[in-house]
């Protein structure tokens, strides 16, 4: 569990509160590899994430990423990732979530161009001789600001971060991947997402053997592979929040039936999709 936050911070835009973006500092005294740290992804939020102390894997998409001081990496809305701890020693990092709305509604959509210009859980890993150039020493500057109250100013300089992220020219450190043949089950499973798809098929696509496949499967994900799709498809409720009907978008996200999609919201969400959407409708603001 968080053992201390040292900045805390949400910033509500008048427009549209969910283009707010979000500022952390926080400090873990003993980190574990518990449900606080389980793979997860986020709907319509880009993670930026400074790693400062401590002893973890970064891991996204079956790409795995060793992790060293000043070193950033970034995950893009819907992909999976977690961190897996290699000691209990301290842990300190500074994450950013900037929601997609925040470039359109501030109107620098080429902002966004780095975030997007790479393939699935490839390129997420900056390495500290690049970020401390320019990018560390942004986000210092940002933590002291808001810690100041200088709200306006922080997010000037998130502009200026961002404006540094799209000038890397750089290679980006490069995964260690467990088994390529994963990895490459991952890529072509996000591209099938609204196909019916078997075991047995998936296996032979891969000439694997498919209890060999759902043991290694599991081993770099942390999921078994009907649980990485269900997980994926649940990107239906970002498709409701944007005017889809729960049916269509249950649909469109790759359920055989409403009835399917029902299910797996309650099971990893705790509620119903409609629920949900009253739910996500009425609450305030994150913190």
């Amino acid at each position: 569990m968080v053992d201390q936050y040292l900045t805390a911070f949400y910033g509500r835009e008048l427009e549209d509160e969910n283009a707010g973006w979000e500022f952390v500092y926080s400090i873990n005294n003993t980190p574990h590899n518990d449900r606080e740290f389980c793979l997860h992804n986020h709907n319509d939020l880009y993670e930026i994430y400074l790693f400062l102390e401590g002893e973890l894997e970064f891991h996204i998409e079956g790409s795995i990423y060793r992790a060293h001081p000043n070193d950033i990496f970034i995950a893009r809305p819907n992909e999976m990732h977690h961190n897996f701890f290699l000691s209990s020693s301290r842990y300190r990092r500074i994450v950013v979530f900037v929601p997609v709305k925040f470039f359109r509604q501030n109107r620098c959509e080429e902002l966004e161009s780095f975030l997007l210009r790479r393939s699935l859980g490839a390129d997420c890993q900056i390495p500290a001789a690049i970020a401390e150039r320019e990018l560390v020493p942004l986000l210092l500057k940002i933590n002291r600001y808001l810690q100041e109250g200088a709200l306006r100013i922080a997010k000037c300089v998130l502009f200026e971060f961002l404006y540094q992220l799209n000038q890397i020219k750089e290679p980006l450190a490069e995964p260690v991947v467990e088994d390529q043949r994963i990895r490459d089950v991952l890529l072509w499973l996000n591209d099938h997402l609204t196909e019916r798809v078997t075991l047995d098929g998936l296996a032979d696509a891969f000439f694997l053997n498919k209890y060999h496949l759902c043991r290694v499967f599991r081993s770099v994900t942390g999921m078994s592979i009907n649980q990485y799709l269900n997980y994926k498809r649940l990107l239906a409720r970002s498709l409701h929040q944007n005017g889809q009907t729960l049916l269509e978008a249950s649909v469109n996200a790759g359920f055989n039936s409403y009835a399917h999609f029902y299910r797996m919201h309650k099971k990893v969400f705790g509620t119903g999709p409609r629920e949900e959407s009253v739910r996500h409708a009425a609450a305030p603001p994150r913190r």
